[in-house]
């Protein structure tokens, strides 16, 4: 496939310029409010040498892409040392953005304290318009400590019973020590012992703080009321190592408060009991007001790592304001590989593929968008290739294959039924489809496909086409005809906030799970789709749908695009031109992480009764998410994303030993869907297939023993386990 076709449809579901609906929540955005931020500076005190990461949350009045972020340092005195900078941040008005900036201290740099300045920077390097900076920002200490040290601080405060505790801590117990252990001991008010928690393995030097994470599983049974705490330490060896403290801090049970049901590094998830008479809640963050609903759950994805917020929940009768509920939260620290975008689920503990039982067919072709037919068969689109059985010759630029063994994983009658090696049905066209979807009885099978088309008349032209419509096969899955000539979706050049539709819902053999009359297409902009959004730009996925109606769906008048949510969490629909609905839609997912991936592939698992959706990066990014309805809310159930230094591990070890400069840049590692095969899918829902594909060869380490050192062009499959609480 060439370069630029790969490109877009690895990039196709990030989207630059919309403000999220979180957890189906009407959401009122927070406009014009002044620049101030403040940072938490990690480890602090920090050794000479050492590197100190500064997290805080900014809101600016302007909105700014590519902007930059530098704190600028100096000593007690006031002279310069030096600066960190974090780059390419995109700045919505009125949107509140997390910053990480990292400083390596120089081992040269003397014991004090330090001082720092903030400014912001537009895409030229020159001062963004609107948005001042901050002086004497803040300050951290270079330098050991002269004694102990230690702050720990309790997330969610207070706490419900039956609820956990998090004990985010940064220890200096001032000696140095390896697979140390540190324990706090709970205490009721009375001073009777109620239990303990404890981290194994940590590693100190002294004079430096350690950061260290305890948690602490509320038993039901405790009692509302305050507990106090003892801090202590113990070598390897199970003795005492350093002078722990007594009553080191303390924290509240309270039943029927405001809990958490995350606290991640991206994402904070609020959840409530019901007050009595309510019929709304506002919730606000730290005198802020995120939203308003008639749920009892919420979710802010606009938090930074390591920071403490205060929320509150307000009931409301009406205009009657009733009570407030608040909450302490303090998030997670970043990990390495980075974080769901939103919080576990509750109603699937895990998804985990199984790669010892994984195929693969070497067979020079790609994408591989999936349709269950209504005759039993599983229809998959590949492009640039021979389809099954075959390699890059025969050559199919839009072809089209079929599953037809009712063995889980087995490849074998599978055949071409348009292009491709032996192929039943000659391909006409060229082009690139990323969504397919069949539907009706198997005595009438409509096909369509989310595509574009480059060359109709020919199947020989390489590469994707310059704009995104419905190409349609009447009747089956060989007679395809382009819908170009009366209406697209998208074109590359035009208006950069079109969307573009990349999947549709899957939802049972021939659609026939379907019980609302209508196929719903999930997709990223115009700009995503067809452009190169920055390093780090938020992925953003829009939902419209069109009645399943052939000419309805022939029809750019028939759609109809999410637009909001009432209250209730009910979907809010909007019909009316393609202008209307692209400026009116809203996201229905949506990843603000550091390396954010975008929906891939949404199917009904109906043993489960859940949506469950793929999304990805390159590659070896992958992540899993459910929800009880097409739209959300999403909870998370699988998160496999690679290693930012050195490409390893993440979604089959895809990358080990492969250079990330080499890697998801058109030629190698590019991310070319992760689709569910849903005719291996177990009727219980507790097995399912993703396939996969993508270009350039796999590491020689690949987890896929097939797919080792191979070209990814290929058939790739895994089963999948789903994991109930």
């Amino acid at each position: 496939m060439q370069q630029a076709t790969k490109e877009r449809i690895m990039r196709r579901l990030s989207i630059t310029h919309r403000l999220f609906l979180l957890f189906a929540c009407v959401v009122t955005p927070v406009v014009g409010l002044a620049q101030a931020v403040t940072f938490t500076a990690s480890p602090n005190p920090v050794a000479p040498g050492q590197t100190i990461t500064f997290t805080g949350t900014t809101t600016l009045s302007v909105s700014a892409t590519n902007a930059k972020v530098t704190l600028w340092f100096y000593t007690s005195s006031g002279s310069y040392v030096g600066s960190a900078s974090e780059t390419g941040i995109n700045f919505v008005a009125g949107q509140a953005h997390a910053l990480s900036i990292s400083y390596a201290t120089a081992s040269s740099l003397a014991v004090g304290t330090y001082t720092y300045n903030l400014s912001y920077y537009n895409s030229s390097g020159t001062g963004l318009s609107g948005a001042s900076g901050q002086t004497d920002d803040g300050s951290f200490t270079v330098g050991a400590s002269s004694g102990s040290s230690y702050s720990i601080t309790a997330t969610p405060q207070p706490a419900n019973p039956g609820e956990t505790i998090s004990f985010i801590s940064s220890l200096n117990p001032n000696v140095t020590a390896t697979d140390a252990t540190v324990k706090l001991w709970f205490y009721n008010s009375s001073g009777a012992y109620e239990g303990v928690a404890a981290v194994n393995g940590v590693n100190f030097t002294a004079g430096q703080s350690t950061p260290v994470t305890l948690t602490f599983p509320v038993p039901s049974s405790f009692a509302n009321g305050t507990y106090t705490y003892n801090l202590s330490y113990y070598n390897s060896s199970g003795g005492g190592l350093a002078t722990g403290k007594t009553d080191a801090g303390s924290f509240t049970v309270t039943s029927g408060s405001a809990s958490t049901a995350c606290a991640t590094a991206v994402v904070v998830g609020l959840q409530w009991p019901t007050v009595s008479t309510a019929t709304s809640y506002t919730v606000s963050r730290s005198g802020a007001s995120l939203g308003s609903t008639s749920l009892l759950a919420y979710v802010d994805q606009t938090v930074a790592p390591s920071t403490s917020y205060t929320y509150s929940i307000e009931a409301f009768d009406g205009s009657a304001a009733l009570s407030t509920k608040t909450l302490s939260v303090t998030t997670a620290a970043a990990t390495l590989t980075g974080d769901p975008a939103y919080c576990p689920s509750t109603a699937i503990a895990s998804i985990a593929p199984n790669w010892s039982s994984g195929i693969t067919q070497l067979n020079g072709s790609d994408l591989w968008s999936q349709t269950l037919g209504s005759d039993g068969n599983q229809y998959g689109f590949f492009g640039d290739g021979g389809g099954f059985g075959g390699s890059n010759s025969p050559y199919s630029s839009f072809g089209i294959g079929a599953i037809t063994s009712a063995t889980d994983g087995s490849l074998t009658g599978a055949v071409n039924v348009y292009g491709g090696l032996s192929g039943e049905h000659t391909a006409s066209i060229s082009g690139k489809a990323t969504g397919i979807l069949e539907i009706g009885p198997s005595t009438s099978m409509d096909f369509y496909a989310l595509a574009g088309v480059s060359n109709e008349t020919s199947s020989q032209t390489k590469g994707g086409a310059n704009d995104q419509e419905i190409v349609y096969s009447t009747g089956n899955a060989w007679s395809w005809t382009d819908n170009a000539s009366s209406w697209t979706f998208c074109t590359n050049g035009g208006t950069s906030t079109n969307f573009c539709p990349t999947i549709f819902l899957q939802n049972g053999a021939g659609y026939s799970g379907n019980t609302d009359g209508y196929v719903y297409m999930y997709g990223g902009t115009e700009g995503s789709f067809f452009g190169t959004p920055p390093a780090g730009t938020t992925s953003y996925t829009y939902l419209w749908r069109v009645s399943t109606a052939h000419a309805s769906i022939l029809s750019d008048t028939a759609y109809e695009a999410l637009t909001g949510f009432n209250a209730n969490g009910t979907p809010i629909w909007t019909s009316g031109s393609f202008s209307t609905l692209n400026s009116e839609m809203v996201s229905v997912f949506t990843d603000r992480g550091p390396r954010p991936l975008g929906l891939s592939a949404v199917t009904y698992n109906a043993g489960l009764g859940r949506y469950i959706a793929s999304a990805e990066g390159a590659v070896n990014q992958v992540a899993f998410y459910d929800a009880p309805n097409p739209w959300g809310p999403w909870t998370s159930i699988g998160y496999f994303n690679s290693n930012p230094n050195d490409n390893s591990g993440g979604w089959g070890n895809l990358g080990e030993g492969i250079a990330l400069s080499s890697w998801g840049n058109g030629s190698r590692g590019d991310g070319l869907g992760i689709n569910f095969v849903d005719k291996w899918m177990s009727t219980n829902g507790e097995t399912m297939w993703a396939e996969f594909s993508s270009d350039g060869n796999a590491s020689s380490s690949a987890s896929l023993s097939a797919l080792s050192g191979q070209d990814m062009d290929a058939f790739s499959a895994v089963p999948l386990t789903l994991t109930l609480p």
